[in-house]
């Protein structure tokens, strides 16, 4: 790669929801942002345009003309894009800073610290806390890595940053740690709310959620109404935490549980509104059947599990009015 002046600037890849928030802060900042919209979506271009992001031609001029580049792309391909950068980084005689911001496990992140240490790369592992509509008022970013403490220092001003350690792969098992506890708890509160409908008694059991749990419904409300949209990412990202309890000699039984139902979620038909309240989540889920029809499933793979619980087939469903004796 030709090296060019590089002008002070930071790059992100890509402009997704996160990307272009984060963008967006640094732009307000004061930094100069840059990025590339090649082979990106409608949505992602758009996104851009509203951050006040600068659009380059090509990944390699967002290479030559930064500091720094953040990669901030689904967990999944966040190896290929530091292969990518790889590819392109050879021949260059001048150091980039390429800052990991994926919600990747720490094996990942060895493996995407091997890919670069072959180019001019200081690599700094990062995880962002938080949504991406509230970064301001209630993220924190983390690092670790050589760099750290001078990129905490550097960030400071747009949101909360802390270094957590001197070697890559620190921040990501951190975010592996914390971020599995509020998917776990969305999960949960799913099928719980789902026999609340089946008991009809779902507004009452919501209710009684927010007066007696407020601190968990504070989260629930939080982080639902964004599963339509970013389901599917979430369960790469639980794939992310399971491979790691793994690698650490930990089975991840809660954990599997909990990418099974956030992939229910990431598998229905959320098109038609842009915007879903936590019932109206819990609503659409009842109707379609979707986890009753997994449940079902199961059942017909382990009958013999049924009958020892005294449970069949056949059986009834059961309704608070079935079992007051009343009609239902």
């Amino acid at each position: 790669m030709e090296d060019t002046p590089h002008r002070n600037m930071i790059g992100i890849l890509y402009p997704g929801e996160m990307g272009s928030a984060f963008g967006r802060l640094l732009c307000e900042c004061g930094f100069r942002v840059i990025t590339t919209v090649v082979g990106r979506s409608a949505r992602t271009k758009c996104l851009c345009e509203q951050a006040g992001l600068t659009v380059v031609a090509s990944l390699l001029e967002v290479l030559q003309r930064s500091d720094v580049v953040i990669s901030l792309v689904p967990p999944a391909t966040a190896l290929s894009v530091a292969r990518e950068v790889a590819a392109l980084l050879e021949g260059s005689t001048r150091t980039l800073l390429y800052i990991d911001a994926n919600s990747i496990s720490p094996m990942t992140v060895a493996q995407i610290a091997e890919v670069l240490c072959d180019v001019p790369v200081d690599f700094v592992d990062a995880a962002i806390f938080g949504l991406a509509s509230q970064l301001r008022q209630r993220g924190t970013l983390y690092l670790s890595g050589p760099r750290a403490k001078e990129l905490s220092d550097q960030f400071a001003l747009i949101m909360r940053v802390k270094a957590v350690g001197d070697f890559p792969g620190q921040a990501s098992a951190l975010k592996m740690i914390v971020s599995g506890i509020p998917k776990g708890l969305s999960a949960l509160f799913i099928e719980t709310m789902l026999l609340a409908e089946e008991m009809d008694l779902a507004d009452q059991a919501i209710e009684a959620c927010d007066e007696i749990y407020p601190s968990i419904m504070e989260v629930i409300r939080r982080m639902l109404p964004t599963y339509p949209q970013h389901a599917t990412r979430r369960c790469e990202e639980l794939k992310e935490v399971e491979a790691t309890m793994l690698n650490s000699g930990l089975t991840p039984h809660i954990m599997r549980g909990v990418r099974e139902v956030t992939s229910t979620l990431a598998n229905t038909d959320w098109t038609g509104r842009d915007q879903w309240t936590v019932a109206e989540i819990i609503e659409k889920l009842h109707r379609d059947a979707t986890l009753r029809q997994q449940s079902e499933s199961r059942s017909r793979e382990v009958p013999e599990q049924r009958a020892k619980n005294g449970l069949g087939s056949g059986d009834p469903r059961i309704t608070v009015a079935a079992r007051s004796g009343c009609r239902p």
